[in-house]
């Protein structure tokens, strides 16, 4: 029977591994970083109007008294390394979050925006 040599081995090890990276963009569109800051008022607008801006949330949350709507766009990057023996991942997820709260009647109570906003 032959004996494989080590070299064979090695260059085995080096075709079978690979670096890799990766990107993704999930959730709905950030429209909210593109509609003017006066286009919510607290008080007046409502859910009818803020969907019609931004479209349907990521979440609709219910409360006792209060409709939630959760909006967020997630952008991960990351880099890897793969091998037979040992893999490596180093990735970083950013997120872009906006979230309404609207009182029984559908009327804007409050509203915020993360600070951390994400290019699409």
């Amino acid at each position: 029977m032959r004996e494989i040599k080590p070299a064979v081995v090695l260059l085995s090890a080096v075709l079978l591994s690979s670096c890799t990276s990766y990107g993704s963009v999930d959730g709905v569109d950030n429209l909210w970083r593109e509609v003017p800051v006066d286009a919510f008022e607290k008080g007046v607008t409502t859910q009818s109007q803020v969907l019609d801006e931004l479209g349907p949330p990521s979440q609709l949350i219910n409360l006792q008294n209060q409709t939630v709507f959760y909006y967020l766009t997630e952008n991960t990057t990351g880099k890897g390394k793969i091998f037979i023996f040992w893999n490596s991942v180093d990735a970083e997820t950013r997120y872009d979050r906006a979230i309404f709260f609207f009182d029984t009647e559908g009327v804007l109570q409050e509203y915020a925006f993360s600070k951390e906003e994400i290019s699409r």
